[in-house]
């Protein structure tokens, strides 16, 4: 089933092609942590609530290219992710993107969004269920916008839930898959797509 593979799909594309660093997996043991854990990423820049059973989460950070001829700084990313309870069939993850630029060289607008969210599910091979645009208003009164999409395995039951998401020029995109479905209505995926906060304070 594709979506077993979804892991292997977000990651290894990228990764295959620049080295990468693992953050923080001395201080991060494996465990089987029964309750959902409020995660702080310093290096993605978030807050999230996992679910249960993602008390062992994984950063990596791919190697960053030179800047481009003009001084443009590297598009900089941060992937954290866990499989629950080290099952390679579910898990839910962040991918943080820093330094994306416009089109016009300044900001990056919502089409670069969808972009990345639609070229991530492409690697998927799932078929979208429904999308719908998302509007959020943070405690500090800013206005976090974005995209949900959910989509599923064609010749299964697998399904997906990705969030693409703009704050203040920065890329977060957010996932999550269960081979065996059910996710859209979980309580525990929905906090943690519900629990995002971009910052660390």
């Amino acid at each position: 089933m594709m979506v077993r593979l979804l892991l292997m799909g977000l990651f290894l594309p990228t990764l295959a092609l620049a080295q990468y660093s693992e953050v923080g997996s001395a201080d991060n043991p494996m465990t089987m942590n029964e309750k959902s854990v409020n995660h702080v990423s310093i290096e993605g820049e978030f807050r999230v609530t996992f679910p249960s059973g993602c008390g062992k989460t994984v950063t990596r950070i791919p190697a960053e290219d030179a800047p481009d001829e003009g001084g443009v700084a590297a598009v900089r990313v941060v992937f954290t992710f866990c499989d629950r309870y080290q099952e390679k069939g579910e898990g839910c993850s962040v991918a943080s993107y820093f330094n994306v630029t416009g089109v016009d060289g300044g900001y990056p607008g919502p089409d670069q969004v969808v972009s990345r969210v639609k070229k991530m599910l492409e690697s998927m091979n799932l078929e979208i269920s429904n999308q719908s645009p998302l509007s959020k208003n943070l405690p500090d009164g800013t206005i976090i916008e974005g995209l949900d999409l959910y989509a599923a395995d064609a010749n299964g039951v697998g399904q997906a839930w990705l969030r693409g998401l703009l704050y203040e020029g920065d890329i977060y995109i957010m996932s999550a898959w269960k081979d065996t479905g059910g996710l859209w209505n979980n309580p525990e995926y929905i906090t943690f797509f519900n629990s995002f906060q971009p910052g660390t304070d």
